[in-house]
């Protein structure tokens, strides 16, 4: 079973090293990201290229709600920088599970104000 601290040390492993390979190994081939605040979604081959990028440089401060083999869910942090500059939000994620690979992620993200 792939845990939901895996997933997301994958997903921050795929930020930091702008190496897609961390998450290509979590994510089912039909997998899709919905990022339900800007009302977006991704393909797998999408957020594959999306996560060489520069727009996301990491995500932290894990915590998890729901961790099981079919689901997870919880909150982590993220930042990056975007066409209008830096960015940090906290985050609310939920993810369906088969296999041990992600075949729907949810995220819904909220600015961090200083």
């Amino acid at each position: 079973m792939t845990t939901a601290t895996e997933c997301l040390d994958a997903f921050n492993n795929s930020f930091v090293n702008k190496d897609k390979s961390f998450i290509d190994a979590i994510m089912a081939d039909n997998c899709m990201i919905h990022f339900t605040g800007l009302d977006e979604t991704m393909t797998r081959q999408e957020c594959l290229e999306w996560s060489e990028t520069d727009f996301c440089a990491g995500c932290a401060d894990y915590t998890i709600i729901q961790d099981t083999n079919d689901c997870i869910a919880g909150t982590h942090s993220a930042w990056g920088t975007s066409e209008d500059g830096d960015w940090r939000s906290k985050c609310f994620f939920f993810a369906k599970k088969t296999g041990g690979k992600i075949t729907e992620w949810y995220v819904h993200a909220r600015p961090i104000v200083d």
